[in-house]
């Protein structure tokens, strides 16, 4: 299994995992990635997207640098805010490690130790975090 293949069914098999299936629950989930440099994509993500909620969680892993970013996303009048996901979950006391941690500790399971580890906490702490603000009628 490729980096790509090997990152899109750690991440989409863990939110499975923690939330049950996207459609049912009305979220979307997609992935993107680099066109690859000397056989591996530079950077490949993962995205779960509320459309009715104006947020989505991104989860960016940059190949070349082994460096992994976690966003919120929250859509605002005129562009976009981005939260990082350590910053906000060290705030709020929900951890004390960090993708940092992972990245040096993760092994052969890297990318499901990464995507366990920040489902487990927005299950645990947020579970809310991409449900809309309020629905229209």
């Amino acid at each position: 299994m490729g980096i790509t293949a090997e990152y899109q069914s750690a991440f989409a098999s863990s939110f499975q995992e923690f939330f049950g299936n996207a459609k049912d629950i009305g979220w979307e989930l997609y992935h993107l990635n680099s066109e690859p440099e000397n056989d591996f994509p530079s950077w490949l993500t993962f995205t779960i997207r509320n459309p009715l909620g104006g947020r989505a969680l991104v989860f960016r892993y940059h190949h070349l640098e082994h460096k992994f970013y976690a966003h919120l996303k929250v859509q605002v009048i005129p562009g976009e805010e981005n939260w990082s996901l350590d910053q906000l979950f060290h705030k709020k006391g929900y951890t004390d490690l960090d993708a940092d941690d992972i990245l040096s500790s993760g092994g052969e399971w890297l990318f499901h130790s990464l995507a366990r580890h920040y489902f487990g906490i927005i299950i645990s702490y947020c579970p809310r975090i991409l449900e809309p603000d309020y629905f229209l009628d």
